[in-house]
């Protein structure tokens, strides 16, 4: 009889441990840092957890080339650009690391490092 408390209680502690560990590790702010590059050399590295306030960034480069970068709370984008074909603008919001943003024509290249993308699936 002893025992089989004694087995449950070590079992109820090792359940509530699990629990709390999972929920530690779910609520893990992690940094969530945004590096952009131009012609492969970085301009600027941003903890995207600790913007407050949007603001917006101008990159030039040597034929006129102008590509404005939104920074916001946890997130970074393209809002306008000078090349032709726009797909850096169109790419949206990255708030992950994953695939970068990039501007090809302008040698832009903004990428998150600093947190483990979010996964919704799994293929094998």
């Amino acid at each position: 009889m002893k025992q089989n408390l004694m087995l449950a209680i070590v079992t109820a502690l090792l359940l509530l441990l699990g629990i709390i560990g999972c929920i530690a590790v779910n609520n893990k702010s992690g940094g969530c840092i945004a590096v952009i590059r131009q012609n492969g050399n970085e301009v600027q590295r941003i903890d995207l957890s600790a913007v407050s306030d949007r603001y917006s960034i101008t990159l030039r480069g040597e034929n006129g080339e102008e590509n404005i970068i939104l920074v916001e709370h946890g997130a970074i984008s393209m809002q306008s650009a000078s090349c032709p074909d726009k797909l850096c603008v169109k790419r949206g919001t990255i708030q992950s690391s994953g695939i970068p943003l990039v501007c090809l024509p302008n040698h832009i290249i903004i990428e998150i490092v600093g947190d483990t993308p979010k996964l919704d699936g799994v293929a094998y």
